[in-house]
């Protein structure tokens, strides 16, 4: 094999196991947080010394005197304030300022390293991926915050491959991946967002805010929730179905959609409700189909794509996202060669107000091969 492709690398383990296996890969992540802190794990010049002198440098760190407003915007003071107990984000601000005095080379693992020293310290709980600023959880110190992600990382140090394993990671959406030759793939291992299951613009929301991506949280819509696939209600308005969408779906698909566009408004209508999930139906799909047929332009004939996916049921509407992906792929080149059932999912979800899939959910794996 010389070559494997991940359309949504999100933080590059495809790529890092390719790395590791001495096999070459390219990929695409929309994420600019996810993005840099992938650049940082496929970096080959980091070894033990960088991260040592990482630690060192972090250690030493002054908690910042001046106004907290020199650095962030009033949004995210307020949100992280809410997060970060202040001495620690003192600290936190003068590493961050830190980072400007640093090789270029050493930025993206410098900042991998202070994002997760940040998660440490953070008071308030991950409630699933997304930060609840009204919980709470045991805070751990800076100082020992450091320390222990730096650990873990020397440990997870992997020895330099005696092959010039080559990876490379593209900032942008894969609905475009001009950057990649027609039939120089061999392979496709992904797992695309699923529908309405997370928003990772808002998942990201300390991050974003710490790291200046965004200053506000309309500025977290324009500058990152806009690039990524259309799979929340969170999604900028402008983006979602509102009627004069352009369908581009085979005709088989889009009967098909149409009908699941049709029950959703209905449920929505019945339960009042304020979750506008038609309106993601078509963009989703339709988004899904530009990225498949990229990949059978790159892909080489005969080569196979695993893509891992998740069903949804939206106000107890089930959409079976994995056999629909299928069909769109089936249409667009590919033979199908298996949907294979990985998991069950969503059990922690089921309230006795919230409809379900009647079978539950489940997590699939889309095998299919060019044709």
């Amino acid at each position: 094999m010389s070559r494997v492709i991940d359309p949504f690398a999100g933080l590059s383990t495809t790529l890092v196991e390719a790395k590791i296996h001495g096999v070459k890969s390219v990929g695409f992540e929309a994420h600019p947080f996810f993005y840099d802190l992938s650049q940082a794990k496929l970096d080959p010049a980091i070894d033990f010394e960088v991260i040592q002198e990482i630690e060192n440098l972090l250690i030493n760190q002054k908690p910042f005197k001046g106004k907290l407003s020199n650095i962030w915007s009033e949004s995210a003071i307020t949100y992280l304030s809410k997060l970060i107990p202040e001495p620690s984000l003192r600290i936190l601000a003068s590493a961050l300022l830190t980072e400007d005095s640093l090789p270029d080379a050493n930025r993206n693992i410098y900042r991998l390293i202070v994002s997760r020293v940040l998660e440490f310290v953070s008071g308030s709980k991950t409630d699933g991926v997304y930060k609840a600023p009204t919980s709470i959880k045991r805070s751990i110190p800076y100082a020992d915050a450091v320390y222990r992600v730096t650990t873990l990382i020397k440990e997870d140090l992997v020895p330099t491959s005696p092959y010039q394993t080559e990876s490379r990671l593209y900032f942008g959406n894969s609905e475009n991946m001009a950057q990649v030759r027609a039939n120089s793939c061999d392979l496709c291992v992904t797992s695309p967002p699923y529908l309405n299951n997370f928003d990772y613009a808002e998942m990201t929301r300390m991050e974003l805010y710490f790291w200046r991506y965004a200053g506000s949280w309309s500025e977290i819509t324009a500058k990152v929730r806009r690039n990524l696939v259309v799979n929340t209600t969170t999604t900028p308005t402008d983006r979602k179905d509102k009627g004069g969408y352009i369908h581009n779906l085979p005709i088989t698909i889009d009967t098909e959609l149409r009908k699941l566009v049709v029950s959703l408004k209905e449920k929505q209508q019945m339960k009042l409700g304020k979750k506008d999930y038609h309106t993601l139906v078509y963009p989703y799909f339709s988004q899904m189909q530009n990225i498949i047929r990229e990949l059978k332009r790159v892909l080489k004939s005969g080569s196979l794509a695993h893509w891992v996916v998740g069903d949804s049921a939206l106000y107890g509407v089930h959409i079976e996202t994995h056999n629909i992906l299928a069909k769109i792929m089936q249409e667009s080149g590919f033979e199908v060669v298996s949907i294979e059932s990985l998991r069950r999912r969503g059990e922690r979800w089921i309230l006795s107000k919230r409809e379900g899939a009647k079978n539950g959910l489940g997590e699939f794996d889309i095998i299919v091969r060019k044709i």
